[in-house]
This record gives structure tokens, C-alpha cells and sequence, in this order.
């Protein structure tokens, strides 16, 4: 199918490169090694989105000394390992990153890696959005980035409403409450199998499992009743 030949009520999926190392995701690998890759993403207030990385391949702490030169571009470590870390970086409205350009534009990215110095980001464009402005918007901030695929991803539910949804969430949850709750998820906490326990977790956050257990309780219960609940 060609570009211009877009279904309507269909999303399109599309992923790019980025290889400068002006840019932070792209300098995080190729300065320190690593390989990054995303596990959530959370609007914040004023613009501002917190992106949690699961981090392998360098010492954590070697990603942390890398953000601090960066203005509006802050981590820090939620969890580490023996084969990867997860690291929590806040990103300011004013720092101009691939995430913040990309949800200003329309877009919703949903996968986004760092290896050797190259940046790959995968996103989605709801059909309430003119694909070629979003990318020709992605281009203008960016203009060393390459568009690898560009595919039709038909889908049941708009989706604007993951963003619209990501923000009450954000909303309803206090700050304890969300970062237990993504700890969860990102930590295996949910897979069967769990790959950690909810001791595991606490220990990590160092509280006791009982105020662990009450935050992710509390959490739980308010995105369900987001989801459930009727007027």
C-alpha cells in the first residue's frame, strides 16, 4: 500500500532512526554502552513526562553521571540487578526530546531504544491526526532522523484516549502510589511466573511489605475504578 494511500479510521505505525549524538537517548549508548529500552511512559504536569528505562549492558551509575549534563533531563534508579537496571528519567516540557515532540505532535510513541549510538522510536498516529504533519513536525526538530517503516495499524479504539487515560491516571495517583505500582509492572510482579515478589519490591523501595502492599492496593483500586466505575 502506498503512504498516500492510508485507510480511514486507521492508525499508522511508524518507526524511525536517529543517529546524532547531539541527542540524549542517542549519546546514552554510544557514551556509556548501554542498551535502553522503554517501559513506561507518564505525562506529568506542565508538558513534562516521566519515562521509565530498563537499563543493561554499563553500571547504572554511569547512566546517572551521563544525565547530569543534560538541562531538564533528570533519573534516577528505581531498581538494579546483576543484568539490568530500571531508571526513572524526568523530562522537562523545555528539554525538546523525542517523547515531549512526538505527544506535542499527535503521535504515541510505544517503543523506544538506545543501542550503539542509534535511537530507535516506534509510534503510533491516531487516524484523528494528518500522519505526513506529524512526521513532517518529527523532521523539523529533527531533521538527522530516518523514517525506517511506515505501516497502517488498524485499531478498535482511538488512540488518543491511551494518552487521555495515562493522564487521569496520573492524576488519581499520588506519587508513591505510581511509583509502586510501575515498580510492579516493570518488575515482573504481574507475570506468572512472578519474577519478584512484592518482599522483593518493597525491600528495593525500603519500606516494609505492608506499606507496600497498601500503596499497590490503593493504586489498584483507583485504576479499576477509573475503568469500572459508572455515573
Amino acid at each position: 500500500m502506498s503512504q498516500g494511500a492510508e485507510v480511514e479510521n486507521a492508525a499508522v505505525e511508524v518507526e524511525f532512526e536517529v543517529s546524532d549524538p547531539r541527542y540524549p537517548l542517542v549519546a546514552l549508548s554510544a557514551e556509556t554502552g548501554c542498551e535502553a529500552e522503554l517501559l513506561q511512559l507518564l505525562p506529568r504536569s506542565n508538558g513534562a513526562y516521566t519515562v521509565f528505562q530498563r537499563i543493561s549492558g554499563t553500571d547504572p551509575e554511569r547512566v546517572l553521571e551521563f544525565t547530569r549534563s543534560y538541562d531538564g533531563f533528570d533519573a534516577r534508579l528505581v531498581t538494579s540487578g546483576d543484568e539490568s537496571a530500571v531508571v526513572e528519567f524526568r523530562i522537562s516540557a523545555e528539554g525538546g526530546f523525542f517523547t515531549i515532540c512526538l505527544t506535542d505532535a499527535g503521535a504515541i510513541p510505544t517503543q523506544l531504544a538506545s543501542k550503539d549510538g542509534v535511537a530507535r522510536i516506534v509510534a503510533e498516529i491516531p487516524a484523528t491526526y494528518s500522519a505526513s504533519d506529524v512526521i513532517s513536525r518529527f523532521e523539523e526538530h529533527y531533521p538527522s532522523m530516518e523514517i525506517i517503516a511506515r505501516r497502517q495499524k488498524p485499531t478498535p479504539v482511538p488512540l488518543f484516549q491511551r494518552k487521555e487515560l495515562q493522564e487521569a491516571v496520573t492524576r488519581l495517583f499520588t506519587p508513591r502510589q505510581r511509583e509502586v505500582l510501575v515498580l510492579a509492572y516493570t518488575n515482573g510482579y504481574y507475570d506468572w511466573p512472578r519474577e519478584n515478589t512484592g518482599e522483593e519490591l518493597a525491600a528495593e523501595l525500603g519500606v516494609t511489605y505492608a506499606t507496600f502492599s497498601e500503596h499497590l492496593r490503593k493504586a489498584e483500586q483507583k485504576l479499576l475504578s477509573l475503568i469500572f466505575a459508572t455515573e
